[in-house]
């Protein structure tokens, strides 16, 4: 393992949740996951996720940073710190974690961490290059594996959905009822595990259900 002789442990990486996703929806966007099981259920259970500064850093830039980078910029959050200093308790103290953006538009991140992680800069290069490819690797087999079973009607919509219409349009262009389309919006979102319908969309475009 290339990060562990840096003192990276243990690894979390995923595309990042939208805003209002239950703790279940949260954990079905992790892609790769060893970090310790009591921390993960805590971090998703409690919604630590959208009081992470990493998350934070990861939905507004693209350039690889370690946590301790942050610190100056989260010391003063009282709901940042505690989730830093939580997981220093778990022995994920310090990190590194590389931004990404998935081929469909989806912001991910690629977190590595440890009790004590000593990363210079070209083994920051490396990392980040060895990274974004277990990721994409990651990405795909995971699409491959969970591609969603939709029905041909509810493709229908879904495709209309992507084009920005609204359910009376869409029932008009389909000759349906606009509750029937209301009703197919919602199976689309329960089989996704999707938080609303521009997520819906956004994890249709990742498994190549529509294009």
């Amino acid at each position: 393992n290339e990060a562990a002789q840096y003192g990276c442990t243990n690894v979390l990486a995923g595309t990042i949740p939208f805003p209002g996703m239950t703790p279940e929806q949260q954990i079905a966007n992790v892609i790769m996951q060893d970090w310790p099981e009591e921390w993960s259920q805590r971090y998703f259970t409690q919604n630590y996720l959208f009081e992470d500064p990493t998350i934070d850093r990861v939905n507004s830039s693209t350039e690889p940073f370690l946590w301790s980078e942050l610190e100056p910029i989260y010391r003063d959050d009282n709901r940042a710190m505690r989730v830093m200093n939580e997981a220093s308790d778990f022995k994920l103290g310090h990190g590194l974690t590389i931004p990404m953006v998935t081929l469909d538009g989806l912001k991910a991140g690629f977190s590595l961490a440890g009790e004590r992680v000593e990363l210079p800069p070209l083994a920051r290069k490396k990392l980040q290059l060895t990274s974004t490819f277990a990721l994409v690797r990651a990405l795909t087999l995971n699409d491959d594996r969970e591609r969603t079973r939709l029905t041909i009607r509810e493709l229908d919509v879904l495709h209309w959905l992507a084009e920005g219409k609204g359910d009376w349009e869409i029932s008009v262009i389909l000759n349906v009822s606009e509750h029937l389309v209301d009703k197919m919006a919602r199976n689309i979102k329960r089989k996704l595990n999707a938080a609303n319908r521009t997520h819906a969309v956004a994890l249709a475009l990742r498994q190549k259900l529509i294009t």
